[in-house]
C-alpha cells in the first residue's frame, strides 16, 4: 500500500514533494508480470481463453487492484517514475501545426523573449530544471513543449488478459482499455465492468466500502483547499475518499490547494487536509501553462487509480453531511451499471447551510436544455442554463439527456474509457458535449440525482480566469474546436477538410457500441444545419423516464437504443 500523499510541480519554481515510500510499478519486468498471472491458469494454448481463466487471472491481482490509496508518485531526475511519461504541451502542439517548424519565431511576434523562456521552453516544462542554465537560443527548439505528466492508470494484468485475447506478444500499453471493450468497440461485460473498483474496510464495522476518487481541477482558486476539506469532513466515510488536484497557479503570488486552509499542520493537526494527507495528490502546474478546464481536467484523470468510484467537481463546491453515502444510494438505486449521476451544481445561496453542511433546499437541476451558440468556425452546440426544480421522481435518479462538467459521478471505469482530450487547447463552452456524446457512444447513461451531493460558490467576485494566457498561444483554440467538433462527427461536411490534429483519435475519439446519430436523432440535434429541437425540457422528467427506462438492459448493462424508437420533435412547431 501506498501511503504518502504527493504534491509534484510542474515549472521552474521550488518543487515541493514526499518522497513515496514504495513504487507503485509493482513488476516492472514484463514477462515476470506475464508469468505471474499466466501461471494461475492451467489451460492456456491455442484456443481463446475460457472467461473462467480471465477471473482466475484476476483473482490472482486482486491484492494489488484493491490497494488503496495509491499515490501517482514523484518523478524528477533524481526519483525517475516509469508511472509517468512525457506528451507535448496541447498549446505548443497546435502552435507547431499552425505554424510548423517556424512556430517559435511566429510566436515570437507577440511575445517577448523573457515570456516565450518562462512558456514554452522545455526546461519550463520539467521539474528539475534551472533556467538560468538553459539553453534559450534557437536551436533548442527540439525539446520545446514538453512534459512529464503521470500516465494513465493501466494495471499490467488487464494487460496479460488483453494480450491473451489478442494472442499478441506484449503489448505495452492500453491494457485496461483494450480489456474493456477495446477502446468502446463492443460493451463492456457485466464481469469486465465489475473488476474495476477497490474496495476497503469499514473502520466502523469492517463492511466492505467502496473507494471514490475525487479530480479536481483548479486554476488560482483561493477555495481550493477549502473544498478539499469539506469533502473529507463532510463525508460519513473519508477513509474511502482519495482526491486528486491539478493546482494552477502563480507560485509567487497565489496560495497553492496543498495549503490547508486553517493554518499549518503543526499549529492544527486535526484538518481534514492533515488527517487524511496520505489520500491527497496535487499536481502543481505553474498558471502560465494553462490552456482551459479541458487539459487540466486531463491531467486530472491522470491521477486517478482504481478506485470504485469517480466523482469531477470544481475547485469551489461545498459538499452536504454524508455525501458519499447518500450519492453511492442513488448510483445503486439506477440498477445500471452504466448510470452517470451528473448535473450542473445549485448555488450555496438557499440551498445549504455552509456551517453544518445540512441541505436546505430540496431542488435540484436536469440537464435538458442545449442550442447552438457562437459563429462560423467557432460555432458549437453548447448547454445552457438548465431549469431546477423539486424533483417528481423518488424511488431512482431522473435518466437526462446531457453529461454535465460541474459535477459527474460514476463507476471508475467510465475515466477510464472516456478519458478527457490531451489535444483540445483553449475549449471551454463545448467540452460537456464532448465527454458527454463519447460517454454516450460507450454505452453510458446520464441521469440527475434527487439529493446534491455539493453546492457551487457562484457569484466570486475578482476571481483570475485562464483567459490569462490566451495571447500566448493564439490560435491554438481555433485548432481545439475543430478536433472537438471533428472527433465526435459534429463538423457539418462544408467543415470537414478544416485543419485539426488528428493524434490519439482512437484514444480520445468515439466507440461503436451506439452511433452518434442515434444521439442526435433522439434528442433533436440537427448537425448539418446546426439547429436544435427546442423545448426539450418538456420531455426530460417523468415522460423520458417512462419512456426509456424499460430499455434498461436486464444484465444493467445501459438503456438499449437499439430497441428504442424515439425522436424528439419540438412540440411547438
Amino acid at each position: 500500500m501506498i501511503t504518502t500523499g504527493s504534491i509534484f510541480v510542474i515549472g521552474s519554481m521550488i518543487a515541493m514533494w514526499n518522497i513515496p515510500q514504495h513504487n507503485n510499478n509493482v513488476l516492472s519486468d514484463a514477462a515476470a508480470i506475464r508469468s505471474k498471472y499466466l501461471n494461475s491458469v492451467t489451460t492456456i494454448s491455442d484456443t481463446p481463453m475460457l472467461v473462467e481463466d480471465e477471473q482466475r487471472i484476476l483473482n490472482a491481482a486482486h491484492d494489488e487492484l484493491n490497494r488503496f490509496p495509491i499515490s501517482v508518485g514523484v518523478d524528477d531526475s533524481q526519483h525517475e517514475n516509469p508511472d509517468w511519461e512525457t506528451i507535448l504541451h496541447p498549446g505548443t502542439e497546435a502552435l507547431m501545426a499552425i505554424h510548423g517548424e517556424s512556430y517559435q519565431q511566429k510566436t515570437k511576434k507577440n511575445l517577448t523573449p523573457a515570456e516565450l523562456v518562462s512558456v514554452l521552453s522545455g526546461d519550463k516544462l520539467r521539474q528539475d530544471n534551472d533556467n538560468t542554465k538553459a539553453d534559450n537560443s534557437e536551436k533548442s527548439g527540439v525539446s520545446e513543449g514538453y512534459m512529464r505528466v503521470p500516465k494513465f492508470w493501466d494495471p499490467p494484468v488487464y494487460r496479460v488478459i488483453a494480450d491473451e485475447r489478442e494472442r499478441r506478444e506484449e503489448t505495452p500499453n492500453d491494457g485496461v482499455r483494450r480489456y474493456l471493450g477495446n477502446f468502446g468497440s463492443r460493451l463492456m461485460t457485466p464481469t469486465e465492468a465489475k473488476s474495476i473498483g477497490s474496495r476497503i474496510p469499514s473502520k466502523d464495522d469492517g463492511g466492505l466500502l467502496e473507494t471514490i476518487f475525487i479530480a479536481i481541477a483548479s486554476y488560482r482558486d483561493w477555495q481550493c483547499s477549502s473544498t478539499v476539506e469539506s469533502a473529507f469532513n463532510r463525508a460519513a466515510h473519508p477513509e474511502r475518499i482519495r482526491v486528486g488536484v491539478v493546482d494552477q497557479i502563480h507560485y509567487e503570488t497565489d496560495e497553492p490547494c496543498s495549503k490547508p486552509p486553517n493554518g499549518s499542520c503543526e499549529e492544527n493537526p486535526n484538518q481534514a487536509m492533515c488527517l487524511y494527507k496520505d489520500q491527497i495528490d496535487i499536481l502543481s502546474l505553474d498558471a502560465a501553462l494553462s490552456v482551459g478546464p479541458v487539459f487540466a481536467r486531463h491531467l486530472g484523470y491522470r491521477l486517478y487509480r482504481g478506485e470504485y468510484f469517480a466523482v469531477q467537481c470544481d475547485a469551489h463546491v461545498e459538499f452536504v453531511e454524508n455525501w458519499d453515502d447518500e450519492i453511492i444510494a442513488q448510483w445503486h438505486t439506477a440498477k445500471n451499471e452504466m448510470a452517470i449521476l451528473t448535473a450542473y451544481v445549485s448555488g450555496v445561496e438557499d440551498h445549504i447551510d455552509v456551517k453544518t453542511g445540512k441541505r436546505t433546499s430540496k431542488a435540484r437541476p436536469i440537464m435538458c436544455e442545449s442550442d447552438y451558440e457562437g459563429s462560423g468556425k467557432l460555432k458549437h452546440l453548447r448547454h445552457g442554463q438548465q431549469p431546477e426544480g423539486i424533483p417528481y421522481i423518488h424511488d431512482m435518479p431522473t435518466i437526462e439527456p446531457f453529461w454535465a462538467a460541474g459535477f459527474s459521478f460514476g463507476r471508475g471505469h467510465f475515466v477510464v474509457n472516456v478519458p478527457y482530450d490531451q489535444h483540445l487547447p483553449w475549449i471551454f463552452q463545448g467540452e460537456e458535449i464532448s465527454i458527454g456524446l463519447r460517454g454516450f457512444s460507450y454505452g453510458y447513461d446520464y441521469y440527475t440525482p434527487e439529493k446534491a451531493a455539493c453546492y457551487h460558490f457562484y457569484q466570486r467576485k475578482d476571481i483570475p480566469m485562464f483567459w490569462e494566457n490566451v495571447e500566448t498561444y493564439k490560435g491554438s483554440g481555433y485548432l481545439g474546436m475543430n478536433r472537438l467538433n471533428a472527433i465526435i462527427h459534429m463538423q457539418p461536411d462544408s467543415e470537414k477538410d478544416k485543419l485539426w490534429i488528428r493524434t490519439d483519435e482512437t484514444k480520445y475519439g468515439l466507440g461503436q457500441v451506439r452511433d452518434t446519430k442515434r444521439f442526435f436523432e433522439t434528442f433533436g440535434i440537427h448537425v448539418e444545419t446546426q439547429t436544435v429541437e427546442h423545448h426539450l425540457c418538456t420531455f426530460v422528467g417523468r415522460p423520458m423516464q417512462k419512456k426509456f427506462i424499460p430499455y434498461l438492459r436486464p444484465d444493467g448493462m445501459g438503456i438499449d437504443y437499439d430497441k428504442l424508437d424515439f425522436k424528439f420533435v419540438d412540440p411547438n412547431k
